[in-house]
């Protein structure tokens, strides 16, 4: 009824090694993503920088005193 203590040793070291795969597998996945979401944070950062100079008032020009492109 008993399985010897050898066998379940080695069992346990069984499911340790695939325990221990699959945490490196997901440790590595978590890493990927933390990787891409900042990188995506920086690229909203840059557009939502881009969005408020772009937002701000234009320059005011006075389109009587330019010089036409011609001259």
């Amino acid at each position: 009824m008993s399985e010897p203590v050898e066998q379940r040793l080695e069992k346990v070291e069984s499911v340790l090694a695939h325990l221990q795969h699959d945490f490196d597998a997901l440790n590595t996945s978590l890493l990927n993503q933390l990787r891409r979401l900042q990188e995506f944070e920086a690229r909203f950062t840059r557009i939502e920088h881009e969005l408020i100079t772009f937002s701000e008032s234009p320059e005011k020009r006075d389109p009587a005193g330019e010089r036409p492109p011609h001259y």
